[in-house]
């Protein structure tokens, strides 16, 4: 079960138009002269190792503040197994509607990110939370989302052939027993999980990764793609499902990078990936 991926100010002379790239632009607004995008206005001018070391500190600390907040919010559900609930095999932990609020933890990955950008005087952009085109942004999102659920479902198909592992607790953990369960599935994967996954380790992680290699290596982006790919894949504790998560991981980065990095589409590649995995163990696939 997979789970758990502006214009800038132009300056106008009398000379023919130069454009400078810079990993943040996206649109420039047309006037007469030159328009020159000025690297580092929504976004690190370049990545040396001390700031890629402080990155991968922060998307650290997003992963324990989403696994601190799981244990805060584990604690009230152990306390009503223990007052009589299910006293003794405290079954309430492995119901499906305690899963999900316990996946409401990874809000946490939302946080270090968003710190980081305001010490440094970054707008939320630069983590990849702007706008852009969200209807452009939605479609591209459900292309990739349909894509990583096939690869995702051939490939845990084959690492079970491979690997047999019981199922039964896996499925009941996602097994809704209604229309308003799923939908807040849906809610969740969208908005907290996808959301929150998608800014630390696209917006933030694998943005920064790529600028570090900018010029150091010509295949930065590949890099950089591969390197957050393991990392995602990795922090999920889920060795049977590393496999997967890391070509989820693969989907959702090159999706992060063809929509310069607007988290619009990967969110809503997750969350559609997501979804469709709930709705399928419900149905007992």
């Amino acid at each position: 079960m997979q789970s758990l991926i502006i214009a800038l100010p132009a300056v106008v002379l009398e000379a023919p138009r130069l454009v400078i790239e810079d990993p943040d632009s996206i649109v420039l607004e047309e006037h007469v002269g030159i328009e020159i995008f000025e690297p580092g206005s929504d976004i690190e001018r370049e990545v040396d190792w001390d700031r890629l070391f402080q990155v991968l500190v922060y998307t650290g600390a997003a992963w324990a503040l989403t696994m601190g907040l799981l244990v805060v919010i584990l604690i009230p559900l152990i306390v009503l197994g223990l007052v009589g609930i299910d006293f003794v095999s405290l079954q309430i932990l492995f119901a499906p509607w305690s899963f999900l609020i316990l996946t409401l933890s990874e809000v946490g990955f939302l946080v270090p990110p968003i710190v980081y950008a305001r010490r440094h005087n970054l707008p939320l952009a630069s983590i990849g939370l702007k706008v852009g085109k969200p209807i452009t942004e939605a479609l591209y999102g459900l292309l990739y989302g349909m894509a990583m659920l096939v690869a995702n479902l051939a490939i845990t198909f084959f690492i079970g052939y491979l690997i047999p592992t019981p199922t039964d607790g896996g499925d009941q953990l996602f097994a809704v027993s209604g229309l308003p369960e799923f939908v807040a599935w849906v809610a969740v994967m969208f908005c907290v999980v996808g959301l929150g996954e998608e800014v630390a380790f696209r917006g933030f992680l694998q943005r920064r990764v790529e600028i570090y290699f900018q010029l150091r290596r010509s295949d930065n982006k590949r890099i950089a793609l591969i390197i957050t790919a393991v990392i995602f894949s990795a922090v999920h504790l889920d060795i049977i499902g590393f496999p997967a998560r890391f070509v989820l991981g693969l989907f959702l980065g090159r999706l992060a990078q063809r929509r310069r990095y607007s988290i619009i589409g990967p969110a809503f590649a997750h969350g559609f990936n997501n979804s469709m995995v709930v709705l399928l163990a419900s149905l007992g696939f």
